[in-house]
């Protein structure tokens, strides 16, 4: 779980901007116990008008988790994720994130540009007292970094050299377990790594996978199986349950001809004149008797719906971190609201940051007796920069409606229209 976040000079951000989820105590559902006395929100809800700058916000906590586990091959290859301030573009970017990983906090700082890794430092809690993981530095083009290691991770010299020789200039150095074979003693990195990995998830999930592979995956897991067919049925999408099914495909003369006739490998004609499909169908009932619709004719709330339950499913059974953005798009304000209750009040260390319009939610009991989960973000007019404040910083009274506060503009995050009478004269 991430306990707070920071980032500098990134995207629409110039100014320093944070995100805190920290909480005074076990005062609702919304809290978890992460660690012995410490409390961390699992809901994070960025709010604002459109290009006010609340996506970037998960962008750049997906970057610093990017660069924190993915190696770079080539010394000379740029970091992709180098995206500055516009008016500040030459100066570096600089980020902070503090998150939990089985138990144990980690504390990791980078600054870096589109070349090389300035610095960074990653220290983490094993006995709840600070200790250095590593600290890095750097020298100079084509030449090795300067890497200090913790006395507490007993690394041999030999593996402390190996390390350092295949840290290149453009990547972290914990990512180099990802690349090089390295001793046994290279376990406190490896078991870093393997939980940002597993636990920890780009925007959007896994977007790579589609509906069907994801359905088809459910379908052959017992448990996961009956979470899908639960929660379509209590939906109230009229779907009682769904079935992987292999659907004909119409493959035109003159396609099939111009593919055979093509120097390509022979798999890959095979798979493009494949008379069949894999598809998904879908049990709905009425008085009459119960039918099938297939997955083509379901609506793009449904298929929306369908592809968030993968992350919901995962929250719920282990300790992942999501991030959604646009969450509640193309779906009716209800069930978006029943999809975060499920999680709510059925995962335990997991943590879910979403970006949403949907302002209903601010009108929600729980949201409003804890305004530590939501944030309004808005561009500075003189800057061009966007802000970040939580929703508890406000002073407002706690009688006061936190969405009547929203929508008559007290909390700003607001998108300020011109007239609605155009005129196109000259």
């Amino acid at each position: 779980m991430i306990r707070d976040f920071w980032v500098k000079n990134y995207l629409s951000i110039r100014d320093k901007q944070e995100l805190s989820f920290l909480a005074k105590g076990p005062a609702s559902e919304l809290v978890t116990e992460v660690s012995g006395g410490v409390f961390l929100y699992k809901l994070g809800i960025l709010y604002g008008s459109n290009a006010s700058g609340k996506s970037n916000m998960l962008i750049a906590l997906n970057e610093v988790f990017r660069l924190l586990v993915q190696p770079q091959y080539d010394a000379t290859e740029e970091i992709h994720g180098n995206i500055p301030f516009v008016l500040t573009k030459d100066e570096p970017t600089e980020m902070h994130v503090s998150f939990y990983a089985d138990g144990i906090r980690y504390d990791y700082d980078i600054t870096f540009n589109d070349k090389h890794i300035i610095s960074e430092v990653l220290n983490y809690y094993p006995n709840k007292s600070k200790a250095t993981f590593y600290e890095r530095t750097f020298v100079g083009e084509n030449v090795q970094a300067h890497i200090k290691f913790g006395q507490k991770l007993e690394l041999q010299p030999k593996t402390q050299d190996s390390i350092r020789e295949n840290t290149l200039n453009n990547h972290s150095v914990l990512s180099v377990c990802r690349k090089a074979a390295l001793k046994e003693d290279i376990a406190p990195f490896k078991k870093l790594h393997n939980w940002i990995m597993t636990n920890y998830h780009e925007i959007d999930g896994d977007e790579e996978k589609g509906i069907i592979e994801i359905l088809k995956e459910a379908y052959k897991t017992p448990q996961k199986n009956k979470f899908y067919k639960t929660m379509l049925q209590q939906a109230d999408l009229n779907i009682l349950e769904y079935r992987p099914i292999v659907e004909d495909r119409s493959i035109p003369v003159e396609f099939r001809e111009r593919i055979q006739k093509e120097d390509i490998p022979e798999k890959v004609k095979e798979a493009l004149l494949k008379p069949t499909k894999d598809s998904v169908a879908f049990v709905n009932h009425s008085a009459k008797g119960n039918f099938e619709i297939p997955l083509r004719w379901q609506s793009k709330g449904t298929i929306k719906y369908i592809r968030i339950l993968d992350a919901l499913y995962d929250m719920i059974t282990g300790s992942h971190v999501y991030l959604l953005d646009e969450l509640g798009e193309d779906l009716h304000n209800d069930l978006l609201f029943y999809y975060l209750n499920v999680f709510i009040f059925n995962s335990e260390k997991s943590q879910l940051i979403i970006t949403s319009q949907e302002t209903t939610l601010l009108s929600q009991d729980l949201i409003n007796e804890n305004r530590g989960v939501v944030w309004f973000v808005e561009k500075n007019k003189e800057t061009a920069s966007s802000e970040y404040a939580r929703g508890d910083s406000f002073g407002l009274h706690k009688n006061l409606s936190l969405y009547n506060s929203y929508r008559i503009g007290r909390l700003g995050a607001k998108p300020e229209l011109g007239s609605i009478f155009i005129n196109l004269e000259d």
